[in-house]
């Protein structure tokens, strides 16, 4: 017997002044579940990826997350989903050390890690390894991982991440997505996916393609 969707819209769109940033979408996601917002660059996946998380506003449709309505409740929302790193929006500091990141997001949610819990951490999302390397000096790949398990500090219900094909290869990428849809399940959350390849949205447990604007 299926669960109901923790993430459910029906005809969601967001209307700019320059046009629609994305329109008409339906889309059901279950916790446990990987889910793909698949589409070109500009067809609006960063924007449609940011509403479901509470941190943008649509203008037309009907959005819930975890039973709460959007937009009215987006506050409530924004504490339940967790962001991977979103450029512009979540950047963090080139100075940073990989743990002192993690650290960090820890005690925004009220807990002083152990310098070993850290470590421990890190290991469990294969970046043991870059506990000590700057932000600055992170590959692409090791930093997508280190937006990913930031996502996932808090044990939010539902996680939205973007980029995860940025300067790297489709084999890393593929990585990725396998490293995402095993959080789904371990972590009992919701992911949502912005990706631009066909490969990489049949890895995920549901789809859908965003077309750009007059196409």
């Amino acid at each position: 017997m299926l669960t109901q969707p923790y993430i459910e819209a029906h005809g969601l769109e967001l209307k700019t002044l320059a046009g629609y940033a994305y329109q008409g979408v339906d889309l059901e996601v279950r916790r446990g579940e990987l889910a793909c917002v698949r589409g070109r660059n500009g067809s609006g996946k960063t924007a449609l990826l940011l509403t479901l998380a509470g941190r943008m506003k649509p203008t037309g449709g009907a959005l819930t997350v975890g039973g709460i309505e959007l937009p009215r409740h987006r506050s409530k929302v924004a504490r339940k989903v967790g962001l991977g790193i979103f450029a512009g929006l979540n950047d963090l500091q080139d100075s940073l050390t990989a743990a002192y990141a993690v650290e960090a997001e820890f005690e925004l949610f009220g807990r002083k890690p152990r310098r070993e819990e850290i470590a421990a951490y890190l290991r469990a999302w294969d970046i043991g390894d870059v506990s000590d390397v700057r932000i600055k000096d992170l590959t692409a790949e090791k930093s997508t991982q280190l937006g990913i398990a930031l996502a996932f500090v808090g044990e939010p219900e539902a996680v939205v991440i973007d980029d995860v094909e940025d300067q790297l290869t489709m084999s890393q990428s593929e990585g990725l997505m396998k490293l995402l849809r095993r959080s789904a399940k371990e972590q009992d959350a919701a992911v949502v996916v912005g990706v631009v390849e066909r490969e990489l949205a049949d890895m995920a447990d549901t789809a859908i393609y965003l077309a750009k604007e007059g196409e």
